[in-house]
């Protein structure tokens, strides 16, 4: 776990005081470590040499096992290929595994991330096991805000909200991945305070390289005609891709863009103030020049609509075309 102590205290504790709660919801931003500390605390739940003090031990069969999803009493769900939600019939199975007796470790685990993509009557159908659990059960869920879940599951829960861990812990884990200072720095302010997102950028140069990628088109489409920008929305919206690929690909353009717009507000405000996007001056600049304050902020705006909307399952196209018409035109 990078950051997140106060939580990973609380675990401890209710492990040495065997008083395990039956259900924890952990919430926070994507990438923020909201499955990192479930799967720990599932590891230190079943460890079969935890020394007592409710750590784990790593190297233990049942901690090897939950590492890699594959322990016989700990169950990962998640929606099935090619669906974005998490359907009743997959909650009762879960349920159906968790009323057995443990096979081989002291807990039945039962680990929904992202259980805001659950629909309402598979969330009913989860009140159940909270309300009457089972002796060994403990279920773990995972969301983005406790406020997206129906108040009767929240409510059966000890809840662990995460909040963004400070930069310099995030920057220090970067560099030492040998990254240059500049790079780390830059990767530090891109993850906004998400050590999940920090450690996959760092993983995977491929995502820089698309950010980059999106920033240039952002820049152009500030530039194009309505025409120009409607063919865009066409790119980017590939046939061959299901609704749910296309959803998450966009959802990532618009974050990695409304980043800039929150760059921009900052700058509009005051010049001096340090930003996300240290390598993107020029453009942050550029749109301060062209638009004032009360532009910026309003496209910023559009832009939260669109990502609200197409979370909410909007149809993408569409969403896209009129945020399109909602981009300011900086001139050729």
């Amino acid at each position: 776990m990078i950051g997140h102590t106060w939580a990973e205290t609380l675990l401890r504790k209710h492990i040495r005081a065997q008083q395990v709660r039956h259900a924890y919801l952990i919430s926070g931003d994507d990438g923020i470590g909201k499955r990192t500390l479930a799967i720990q605390f599932a590891r230190a739940l079943n460890c079969t040499n935890p020394g007592g003090t409710g750590e784990f031990c790593g190297d233990c069969r049942a901690c090897s096992l939950i590492l890699q999803g594959a322990h016989p009493d700990v169950y990962e769900l998640i929606p099935e290929e090619g669906s974005a939600t998490i359907k009743v019939d997959q909650v009762r199975d879960l349920q159906h595994q968790l009323v057995l007796s443990p096979f081989e470790g002291r807990w039945r685990i039962g680990l929904i991330p992202d259980f805001e993509r659950a629909t309402e009557s598979a969330a009913n159908a989860l009140l159940k096991t909270l309300e009457e659990p089972g002796e060994h059960v403990v279920v773990l869920l995972t969301a983005i805000d406790s406020a997206s879940l129906l108040p009767t599951i929240v409510s059966r829960c000890e809840i662990l909200p995460l909040r963004s861990v400070m930069s310099e812990t995030i920057l220090e884990m970067v560099r030492t991945r040998g990254f240059p200072l500049d790079q780390a720095q830059l990767t530090t302010g891109i993850a906004q305070g998400r050590p999940g997102w920090a450690l996959r950028l760092t993983e995977d140069p491929g995502i820089l390289d698309m950010r980059v990628e999106r920033l240039e088109q952002l820049s152009q489409l500030l530039h194009s005609s309505r025409s120009e920008r409607f063919d865009f929305v066409e790119g980017l919206l590939p046939r061959k891709d299901d609704l749910e690929t296309q959803r998450r690909n966009v959802l990532e353009v618009l974050q990695t863009w409304m980043s800039i717009w929150r760059d921009a507000m900052r700058r509009s405000f005051n010049p001096t103030v340090s930003i996300i996007n240290i390598d993107q001056v020029e453009l942050i600049e550029k749109i301060n020049q062209v638009l004032n304050s009360d532009q910026v902020h309003e496209c910023a705006n559009a832009l939260q609509r669109t990502q609200k909307a197409i979370d909410h399952f909007a149809n993408v196209r569409l969403a896209m075309e009129v945020l399109m018409l909602d981009l300011p035109f900086m001139g050729k």
